[in-house]
C-alpha cells in the first residue's frame, strides 16, 4: 500500500517529461512545450494555434454548449459527435420520422433541417482581466459581498464586451479565482442538421460499451452554421447563408500510426485536480454515492414512464441518454478515487504543506490558518450538498416547475437595471431562455413531468432535515392524504390540474409582460406556488453564495501554497469550459496484469459484436457496406481493415466530446468522443500509463458516409470524394 501511495504522489507532483498531461490555456504554450511538441512530431509553429483576430487553428474550433465541434469546410460545415447532436435529432423526430433510429441525410442545402435550440460560438478574444478584480477584492471582505462583487464586475465586463453586435462574452475563473479572463465569442444562432448516421452506428455498443475499450462506435454527425446575408448572427431565415470561417480543418491524407503525434483543441467542462483533501473526502464519502443512488432511481422512473408510448420514448430519449452517461461516469470516478486512494494522498500532501508552512515564519501570516479554514468551509458545504444535488435535479428534470420559478423571478428581476439583476437574468440571458422555449415545449410530456416532480419532491423533503425548504414542506403538508407519499401525489395533481404552463402561448405571454400579472399568477397553481416558496430558494442561494465567496478567497491561497510547496510541478488550471489545448500520441495501454490494449479497432471488430440485438444491431445498409468492394478502399494496409476507433494519451474530460483530433500538420485524423473507464478518476489526477482519450477515426467516418449512406455531397465538401 505504501508503494501505491508513492506512485500516486509521483503522478501528482512530477512533471511528465512529454507533457501529455494538462489541458492548457492557449496563452500558456511555453517554449519548452513547443520544443517537446516538435520532438514528438509536431510540424506546426505553436503560435499558429492562437493568433487573436487572425487566422489560426482555434478559429476552426466551436463551443457547442457542453460539447465541441469543428469547421471542416469553407461553407460552415461542422463535424461533431453523434451524441453532441443527439438533442437536435431527437427534437426533430417522431414515430413517423424517427431520425434517432434511422439517421438523416440532406442531399442538398435546401433539405438541411433547423437544429432546435442549437448555437455555436467561435472564440475571438481571450483577455486577462485579473487586475480589474484584484483592485476591488479587499482582504477580509465578507464572503457574500465578495461573491456579489465578483458577479458585478463580471457583468460590467460582459456588458461592455457585448456592445459589439454578434459578440457573446463570459468571465472565466482560473485556479479557483486566482486569475480571471474575459472570453469573447462570435455566436452563430442558425444551425442546421446535415448528416447524422443511424443510431445503430452512432451509438453502437450503447451503455454496454460506453467508456470501455475496445470500442467500435461511429460517434459522429455533421451540422452547418448559417448567418444573415450581412455575415452577422441571425435567427433562422430561409435566405440566410452558410457561415464562412476564417479557418477549417482539412482531412488528413496520410494514415495514422501508433506513436504518431496528436493534438486536440476543445472545451473541457470540469476537472478537479486542484481539489483539496476536504473536497475529495466529501466527494468520496457522500456526494458521488448520493448522486449515483438518485440517478439510478430517476432512470428507473423515466424508463417506466417511457416504455408504453413511442412518442414519449422519443421525447425522453435525450434525457435518458444523458443520465445513462452520467451514472456510469460517476461510478467510474468513485471507483477510481477509492482504488487509487486519492483522498489519502491529498491528506498526506496537505500534511507536508502544513509542515512546510510551519517551518517558514514568513508564510505563517498568509497561510497559517488556511487548512483549518478549508476544513471548516468544506464542512459547511457538506451540510447543504445533499439538498443541492436533489434541488438541481428537481429544477432540471421538471419543466413546469422550472418555468414557474423562472417566470416568478423574471417578474421581479425585470424591474431592475440590467446590471443589477441576479446572474442568469440579464436581458441577454433571458433572450436565450425565450429562444429555447419552443424546444422545451416540443419535448414536454406532462405525465413524465408530473412523475418526476413527485419523485424529486419526495427526495427533497426526506433529505431536508433542517427545514431549508420549510415553505414548500408546509404547502405539501396541507394537501390531502395521510403520509408524505399520498400528500405529494395530491399536491402534484392539484398543481397540474390548475396550471396553464403546459401552454406555450401562455408562457410567452407571461414572459413578455411588463411585470408579472397580478391576475394570472394567483390563478395559476405553479406560479402561485413559486411566489410562496421563493423566500426558501433565496435563503438557500444566499448560503450557497456565501460558501462560493469563501472558496473564492481560500482556493487561490491554496493554489499558491501548493505551488510554493512544489515549484517544479507541472502547473495548469482546472478545466472550466474554456478553450484548451493538449498534445499526446497514438498509444494503447495495459489496464491490468497480462492485458495489453492495442490503440486501434477495426471494422472486423464491429462485425464480430453484431448480434442483431440492441445495442449491437447493425442495419442492413451497414452490413451491405461491410461486405461490399468499397471496404478495401478505406482499409489501412498495416491494420488490414478499415480503422474504426483509436486511443491517444491526450488529456481530456467531459465537454471535449466532438473535439477535433489533429496530426502534426494540423490535419483532421479523428473526432474525440470518450475516455476510458479505468481512468475516469483522471478528473482528479492524470495517470500517464492509463489515461487515454477515445476517438472516431476519420477513415471510418468517410467509409460510413460513402459506403453505408451514400453521402456523396458531404464527401465532396470535405474534399474526400
Amino acid at each position: 500500500m505504501r508503494a501505491k501511495i508513492i506512485l500516486i504522489l509521483l503522478f501528482f507532483s512530477t512533471p511528465n517529461l512529454t507533457a501529455k498531461e494538462g489541458m492548457f490555456r492557449l496563452d500558456d504554450i511555453t517554449p519548452t512545450m513547443a520544443r517537446d511538441m516538435k520532438a514528438m512530431g509536431c510540424q506546426l509553429d505553436p503560435a499558429d494555434i492562437w493568433r487573436p483576430g487572425n487566422k489560426c487553428l482555434a478559429m476552426a474550433v466551436l463551443n457547442m454548449g457542453g460539447g465541441t465541434g469543428s469547421f471542416v469546410s469553407s461553407d460552415g460545415l461542422i463535424l461533431t459527435n453523434h451524441h453532441v447532436a443527439f438533442n437536435a435529432v431527437q427534437s426533430l423526430s417522431s414515430p413517423q420520422c424517427n431520425y434517432i433510429r434511422d439517421g438523416f441525410l440532406a442531399s442538398s442545402r435546401s433539405e438541411e433541417m433547423p437544429a432546435p435550440g442549437y448555437g455555436v460560438k467561435v472564440m475571438s478574444g481571450f483577455e486577462n482581466v485579473t487586475p480589474r478584480f484584484q483592485s476591488a477584492l479587499r482582504p477580509g471582505l465578507d464572503p457574500q459581498k465578495r461573491y456579489r462583487l465578483i458577479e458585478n464586475i463580471s457583468r460590467e465586463l460582459i456588458r461592455a464586451g457585448e456592445k459589439i453586435p454578434g459578440n457573446e462574452c463570459s468571465v472565466a475563473r482560473f485556479y479557483g479565482g486566482r486569475e480571471f479572463y474575459l472570453v469573447t465569442y462570435f455566436k452563430i444562432r442558425d444551425m442546421r442538421v446535415v448528416y447524422v448516421p443511424a443510431r445503430s452506428i452512432g451509438e453502437y455498443g450503447g451503455e454496454i460499451d460506453n467508456w470501455m475499450w475496445p470500442r467500435h462506435c461511429g460517434d459522429f454527425s455533421f451540422l452547418r452554421a448559417y448567418v444573415g446575408k450581412d455575415g452577422r448572427p441571425a435567427g433562422w431565415a430561409k435566405d440566410n447563408i452558410p457561415f464562412r470561417p476564417q479557418h477549417y480543418f482539412r482531412i488528413a491524407k496520410t494514415a495514422l500510426r501508433p506513436g504518431d503525434f496528436t493534438m486536440i483543441l476543445g472545451y473541457p467542462g470540469t476537472s478537479k485536480r486542484w481539489a483539496t483533501a476536504a473536497e475529495i473526502g466529501s466527494e468520496v464519502q457522500a456526494n458521488y454515492p448520493e448522486r449515483i443512488t438518485l440517478l439510478a432511481r430517476y432512470i428507473e422512473l423515466l424508463e417506466k414512464v417511457s416504455a408504453a408510448d413511442e412518442t414519449v420514448t422519443i421525447k425522453n430519449a435525450a434525457v435518458l441518454k444523458g443520465l445513462y452517461n452520467s451514472i456510469k461516469n460517476n461510478r467510474g470516478l468513485l471507483a477510481g478515487l477509492r482504488r487509487n486512494r486519492v483522498h489519502e494522498f491529498k491528506l498526506a500532501e496537505e500534511k507536508q504543506l502544513a509542515a512546510f508552512i510551519a517551518a517558514k515564519p514568513e508564510l505563517q501570516g498568509k497561510f497559517g490558518r488556511l487548512l483549518g479554514d478549508i476544513q471548516r468551509l468544506a464542512a459547511a458545504e457538506r451540510e447543504i450538498a445533499s439538498l443541492d444535488i436533489i434541488y438541481s435535479r428537481l429544477t432540471s428534470g421538471c419543466r413546469l416547475f422550472d418555468w414557474a420559478l423562472t417566470l416568478n423571478r423574471w417578474g421581479r428581476e425585470k424591474t431592475k437595471r440590467d446590471l443589477d439583476r441576479e446572474p442568469g437574468f440579464m436581458e441577454r440571458d433571458m433572450a436565450v431562455k425565450k429562444e429555447k422555449l419552443p424546444v422545451s415545449q416540443r419535448n414536454l410530456d406532462l405525465a413524465t413531468d408530473k412523475a418526476a416532480l413527485a419523485f424529486f419532491l419526495n427526495e427533497l423533503l426526506a433529505a431536508d432535515k433542517a427545514g431549508a425548504f420549510k415553505n414548500l414542506a408546509k404547502e405539501i403538508q396541507q394537501a390531502a392524504g395521510n403520509g408524505r407519499g399520498e400528500k405529494i401525489a395530491a399536491f402534484v395533481d392539484a398543481l397540474f390540474g390548475h396550471t396553464r404552463l403546459g401552454d406555450l402561448e401562455f408562457k410567452l405571454k407571461m414572459f413578455a409582460a411588463d411585470v408579472q400579472s397580478p391576475v394570472a399568477a394567483p390563478q395559476d397553481a405553479f406560479l402561485s406556488l413559486a411566489a410562496r416558496i421563493q423566500p426558501d430558494i433565496d435563503a438557500f442561494n444566499r448560503r450557497k453564495n456565501a460558501i462560493a465567496g469563501s472558496w473564492l478567497q481560500l482556493k487561490p491561497l491554496y493554489v499558491e501554497a501548493i505551488m510554493r510547496l512544489r515549484p517544479q510541478a507541472l502547473c495548469y488550471p482546472d478545466a472550466n469550459s474554456t478553450l484548451r489545448f493538449n498534445y499526446g500520441r497514438v498509444e494503447g495501454y495495459s489496464p491490468r496484469d497480462a492485458v495489453i490494449y492495442a490503440p486501434f479497432t477495426t471494422l472486423a471488430g464491429v462485425l464480430a459484436k453484431n448480434s442483431g440485438k440492441s445495442p449491437f444491431d447493425l442495419d442492413a445498409k451497414m452490413i451491405a457496406a461491410a461486405s461490399g468492394q468499397g471496404r478495401a478502399r478505406y482499409s489501412d494496409p498495416v491494420l488490414g481493415d478499415v480503422p474504426v476507433n483509436f486511443l491517444t494519451s491526450n488529456d481530456s474530460t467531459g465537454g471535449n466530446s466532438g473535439s477535433p483530433v489533429l496530426n502534426g500538420r494540423g490535419e483532421l485524423v479523428g473526432v474525440l468522443f470518450d475516455g476510458n473507464y479505468e481512468a475516469l478518476g483522471s478528473d482528479f489526477f492524470y495517470q500517464p500509463d492509463l489515461t487515454r482519450s477515445v476517438h472516431v477515426d476519420i477513415r471510418y467516418i468517410l467509409f460510413v458516409a460513402d459506403q453505408a449512406n451514400r453521402a456523396g455531397n458531404v464527401l465532396a465538401e470535405l474534399g474526400a470524394d
